[in-house]
């Protein structure tokens, strides 16, 4: 595991013992550079650690998120993904045909809350946005899924 180290760093900063099964489940997270579902880092760690329960998975995400290491959220479906907490806010659009997701930079999110806070009156202090389209690729195949099925 390349980042083993830092990962370990990491969690002990963060005053959260660096199990061997903490390590690899953040670490897949990590290195894999997208959002994952739990059951897809579930797949992905099985190799190394085969007797993992998936519960084990989900406590484990949950402990990561409450230490804000990672973002959970939740796209669509019901669908819920987590990703490395490595980049500033962000929203994200999924495409309803293929379920790519896009990142929406902060300085969407920023003109957003200058907007809100100019038409309410009110301070905002966080947006969280998702966003459900269809992309440019699959719009160039012609694929348009239903609308009442996203």
């Amino acid at each position: 595991m390349p980042h083993c180290h830092p990962i370990r760093r990491t969690l002990r900063q963060h005053g959260c013992r660096a199990t061997p099964q903490r390590v690899v489940i953040l670490e897949a997270l990590r290195s894999s550079g997208r959002h994952m579902t739990a059951e897809e880092i579930h797949a992905a760690v099985r190799d190394r650690f085969p007797a993992m329960d998936l519960s084990t998975v989900y406590r484990t995400l949950r402990l990561f998120t409450r230490l804000g290491l990672l973002e959970r959220h939740v796209l669509g479906e019901g669908r819920i993904v987590y990703e490395w907490r490595d980049r500033p806010s962000h929203g994200h659009l999924r495409c309803r045909s293929c379920h790519q997701i896009f990142h929406l930079e902060e300085s969407v999110l920023e003109d957003l809350r200058q907007e809100l806070q100019s038409r309410l009156g009110l301070p905002v202090e966080q947006i969280t946005l998702s966003a459900l389209g269809l992309c440019s690729r699959c719009r160039a195949r012609g694929s348009f899924p239903s609308e009442a099925n996203p």
